[in-house]
């Protein structure tokens, strides 16, 4: 299985920008945790984009008989006039089952957008991790010429490398190498990184296992407070989603694509 990491978009170089066959974008804290929490809860639909404008255009565009919700955040905040802010618990099955939504966040749905020259776009985060893993172990079944590769997309926080994405984009090529390899040593195969940024991400994660602890949803909660992007989490008084965005499988779907533009996902 042949990987290509971006540690952000803004990071990937112009040789690392090639079309991908798929592209897992991940936004750990939080837009990709709570596309996997309200999609979960009964949603149908997730569109994602950039501007809040373009999103009150969306809801007023749409059959005023199914109109959509709109979710998100700027600077960690609820934006005023919106359904829901960016919080995994606010996403219930009696707020959002069988509606459509559109999200739009600071970091995770401007990832999505610098992402979408690929086949296909998978959701990840510690939430959906095993089912993440599953459907690249299956894309990687399909391929067995290995034409094409995987691009894992870091969103990040402001344009600035965050370790909740970082790790969990380590976390997501550990645990291909565990399903795929017959050797515990990583570089024997036959995961190969397309890039150094995906070196860096494994080390991340397995500096993360073997000395700070982390085992359990529970120790990666508290690690995820160390992270700029946790402590923007704690300063908005939104340390509770800690919690939520370190659960690790608790959903067995995939928020998938099926839409390019504008960016529509669906549980897959």
């Amino acid at each position: 299985m042949k990987i290509e990491t971006w540690l952000t978009p803004n990071a990937a170089g112009q040789s690392e920008r090639a079309p991908a066959s798929v592209a897992v974008v991940i936004d750990v804290l939080r837009a990709t945790t709570v596309a996997a929490t309200a999609l979960s809860a009964g949603a149908k639909s997730i569109t994602t984009c950039g501007e809040i404008e373009e999103a009150f255009a969306m809801k007023t565009a749409a059959d005023p008989e199914n109109t959509p919700l709109l979710c998100g955040e700027r600077g960690c905040q609820p934006i005023m006039g919106f359904d829901y802010g960016n919080s995994p618990g606010e996403y219930s099955p009696a707020g959002v089952g069988d509606r459509d939504l559109v999200l739009t966040t600071t970091n995770g749905t401007a990832a999505i957008k610098a992402a979408e020259e690929c086949e296909q776009m998978w959701l990840a985060s510690f939430a959906n991790l095993s089912a993440v893993i599953d459907r690249l172990v299956k894309w990687n079944a399909a391929n067995p010429d290995e034409e094409g590769f995987a691009r894992i997309v870091c969103a990040g926080t402001n344009g600035c490398v965050t370790t909740e994405d970082v790790l969990l984009a380590g976390a997501i090529i550990a645990m291909c190498h565990q399903r795929l390899a017959d050797s515990p040593r990583f570089y024997d195969g036959p995961i190969e990184l397309l890039n150094d940024s995906g070196a860096i991400a494994l080390s991340a994660w397995q500096h993360c296992i073997t000395h700070d602890g982390v085992n359990s949803s529970e120790t990666l909660a508290e690690r995820l407070k160390l992270t700029q992007g946790g402590k923007n989490l704690i300063a908005a008084n939104y340390a509770g989603d800690l919690v939520d965005c370190g659960s690790i499988d608790v959903f067995e779907l995939v928020p998938t694509r099926d839409q390019r533009s504008p960016a529509r996902f669906v549980a897959g």
